[in-house]
């Protein structure tokens, strides 16, 4: 006897199956047919959200009402980051092969914060990202995990940098304590705007990034880095980290990633090199000089 689980608001695997098939053939048109979107959505501001109810519905709605709301209200303000049209931006990471794995990863709905919770989320990450690894051509040394996304890991780099240079910095804070002198972080005036997130979040405060002019191919000058460490710890700062950048989002300039290390090995400073956009590229056996000095 199946158990009547209509009071949970879900659906019964029949449906589920039904749906899902509905769902799975709607995406395979799209993928093939892509180009007959426009690229950009033709809808104005205030459109889609006048479209959708003031309130919460009371009781739900069948799929076919949800599914023709879908393609009636939200479809036209979709900008189709698919289309061969695209070139803003940079380009997406969606594949066919990928939209299937999402929707078995849905399906099973995995937390992976420990091995305990689920052991092969946890050795699948490792061992996938050990393929990562060699094939970029990394020293063994190196471990990863996986982040949501590349600005995520610049704030966990740079609260590294903070842990390691103020004593206690987990326990005591920042605030209050006398013994701490104002901290500074680097970067080149191409970087993305996640390092001046970064630095808010983790209590720095912005006046503490400073942005190191770039040349003509929009790298970072690491003569105008030294100089500028050099004066600020001059004037009493304390010269936390410094991010350089392979492939920046605005052009994909390198910044000269072995001067910039010599500068903070001689400096003993935390380097964090921020490949979330060309690093990749570097496994094509031809260009992996995109990561040297890293």
């Amino acid at each position: 006897m199946t158990p009547d689980r209509s009071h949970l608001g879900d659906m019964d695997p029949e449906a589920f199956r039904r749906e899902a098939h509905r769902v799975a053939d709607w995406i395979a048109d799209y993928l093939a047919q892509s180009r007959q979107y426009p690229v950009l959505a033709r809808v104005h501001p205030g459109d889609i959200a006048s479209a959708l109810p003031a309130e919460a519905p009371a009781t739900g709605e069948s799929f076919d009402t949800i599914f023709s709301d879908f393609e009636r209200v939200l479809l036209p303000g979709i900008t189709h980051w698919n289309h061969p049209g695209f070139f803003a931006y940079f380009a997406i990471t969606g594949s066919a092969p990928g939209i299937l794995a999402e929707f078995l990863s849905a399906g099973l709905n995995v937390q992976a914060m420990l091995w305990r919770t689920s052991p092969a989320a946890t050795e699948l990450e490792e061992v996938t990202l050990s393929w990562l690894r060699k094939l970029l051509g990394l020293p063994d040394t190196f471990e990863g995990v996986i982040y949501d996304t590349a600005s995520i890991s610049t704030l966990h780099a740079l609260a590294a940098a903070r842990e390691r240079a103020v004593p206690s910095v987990r326990t005591k804070g920042l605030a209050g304590r006398a013994t701490l002198t104002r901290m500074r972080v680097y970067c080149s005036d191409q970087t993305h705007s996640s390092i001046d997130k970064a630095v808010i979040l983790l209590g720095l405060g912005q006046e503490s990034l400073r942005k190191i002019p770039s040349d003509d191919e929009f790298r970072m000058r690491p003569d105008a880095l030294a100089a500028a460490i050099a004066e600020d710890r001059a004037n009493g700062w304390t010269a936390l980290a410094v991010v350089a950048t392979v492939g920046t989002t605005s052009s994909t300039s390198i910044d000269p990633v072995p001067e910039i290390a010599d500068v903070c090995a001689r400096e003993r400073l935390w380097l964090h090199v921020d490949a979330a956009y060309a690093g990749s590229a570097a496994v094509v056996p031809e260009l992996r000089g995109l990561l040297h000095g890293c």
